[in-house]
């Protein structure tokens, strides 16, 4: 039902397809299916990386929003004014900021400034492109999983979203990681405690850069429990409580380490959970960031706060199924390009001695943007049609993991830059349509040949016939 309601929020935007850009993007995906290039994985970490390197030299997009926050925070650690970061309300509301803090502390002990934290999240950003390679090539053939990743490696928001200080890169590398090792045919031989207990590991890593972990939690623990045979239930929940162990673990010991040393008085908790089903379910904004919100919320008592929770869900029941039907479609098919160019609006940039309006710039990446959005969602929902029947093991755990993904994001605060991650697997979950897309190809290919084959017998066959037929006088 959720697939069905993207799908009418799609058609809405259908006609706004570039037909131009629509033949590039076929062009590119074409070249990708016919390139042949030995160890691929490491060309595409390498092209991957150097696109975003120039992408981070060429646009200088300011430092803002949160993450203006906590580097200004870690630029406090770096001064030695510790005082001024575990005394502020910030880091008391939102301990889980803790941790990408004292990463971009500890990178601006070695170089000053932003850009060491921006190379380091180009490195994690082609690191994903790699992983979503290698993901795909699991559940697919290896020229869709090329496909795929090549379109990612030059999709235009995460491409230019390096230039801002996200925790979006990391932490979405550590999931893939973690989906990785729960997957990958290489890893079927390692011993399943230790499996497990490396995928909580990395979980917790990813979580304490970025709190988004329970997606994938609860993701990997649907998809067990639905697939789990009976005589290997046992075995599966060991496994899981491993998973869970090695992940509280490693998130319990860092939120104590931060709030024991002083640096965080909450260690990495979230003392507002409310916030964000506040915002989620805002009717002003349609569950988007909003300020007078936001100015509003944090003058309020905790009665209040409840009580204004409830007036959102309970009391405006209602309301509720447009909000949930602009919130599909702002979280899958609307841009983020503005966090990375708004910084250019009404300016005017020089290009070989040509003087342009950056406005074009903006336009035009926005446009291709979304394309590709549109263009990978269509896919990925062809996908999960075509295969709705005898879907296997590991496409049934990305379909999970875009639905939770589509219903955390229902509930809570919403905007495109949430999508980050759950584009990733939407981009995976593509390559059962292009692999699915290319058997039709070669079949019809292969039917044409033997087709033409079939006809070239019959006809040699009915030469041999007439020449074998004694001519009567």
């Amino acid at each position: 039902l959720l697939f069905i309601l993207l799908g009418v929020a799609f058609l809405k935007h259908f006609i706004r397809f570039p037909i131009i850009s629509l033949a590039v993007l076929g062009g590119i995906i074409f070249i990708s299916y016919k390139i042949k290039i030995p160890k691929f994985a490491i060309f595409l970490f390498v092209v991957a990386l150097v696109l975003r390197l120039i992408t981070i030299f060429i646009f200088k997009t300011p430092i803002q929003s949160d993450y203006a926050v906590m580097y200004d925070m870690a630029n406090d650690l770096v001064n030695g004014n510790w005082s001024a970061v575990s005394e502020s309300v910030y880091m008391t509301r939102y301990g889980y900021q803790m941790g990408y803090t004292m990463l971009m502390y500890v990178l601006m002990l070695i170089v000053k400034g932003p850009l060491l934290i921006k190379i380091i999240n180009c490195i994690f950003s082609a690191g994903i492109v790699v992983f979503i390679y290698l993901i795909a090539k699991e559940f697919t053939s290896e020229k869709s999983a090329r496909v795929v990743s090549i379109c990612y490696m030059i999709f235009p928001f995460p491409l230019l979203f390096n230039t801002v200080l996200s925790n979006q890169h990391i932490s979405s590398f550590m999931f893939l990681l973690a989906i990785w090792l729960l997957v990958a045919k290489k890893t079927e031989s390692m011993n399943e405690k230790l499996k497990y207990t490396l995928i909580g590991l990395t979980l917790a890593i990813g979580n304490i850069i970025r709190p988004e972990a329970i997606v994938i939690i609860t993701s990997i623990l649907i998809f067990i429990l639905l697939t789990c045979k009976k005589e290997t239930l046992k075995k599966c929940v060991i496994n899981l409580a491993i998973m869970f162990i090695a992940y509280f673990g490693i998130t319990t010991v860092a939120s104590l380490g931060f709030q024991y040393s002083g640096i965080s008085p909450n260690g990495l908790k979230n003392t507002e959970t409310l916030y964000k089903f506040a915002a989620g379910f805002n009717q002003d904004r349609m569950g988007d960031y909003s300020r007078k919100l936001n100015d509003t919320y944090f003058n309020l008592s905790d009665k209040e706060k409840k009580d204004l929770v409830y007036n959102c869900t309970i009391g405006s029941i209602g309301k509720l199924p447009e909000l949930f039907m602009h919130k599909l479609q702002h979280f899958w098919l609307d841009s983020d390009i503005g966090w990375s160019l708004s910084y250019l609006h009404g300016k005017t940039i020089t290009i070989f001695g040509h003087k342009f309006s950056a406005d074009i710039i903006i336009n035009l990446a926005h446009n291709i943007n979304q394309l590709f959005i549109y263009v990978f969602f269509t896919l990925a929902a062809v996908a999960i049609w075509i295969n709705r029947r005898k879907m296997n093991n590991k496409q049934f755990l990305l379909l999970i993991i875009l639905l939770v993904y589509t219903g955390v994001y229902l509930l809570i605060e919403c905007t495109p830059r949430y999508a980050y991650t759950a584009q990733i697997f939407m981009f995976i979950m593509s390559a059962y349509a292009i692999e699915y897309l290319i058997e039709k190809k070669n079949n019809k290919q292969k039917e044409n040949v033997e087709n033409k084959n079939n006809k070239e017998n019959k006809k040699e066959e009915i030469e041999i016939k007439e020449e074998k037929i004694p001519v009567k006088k």
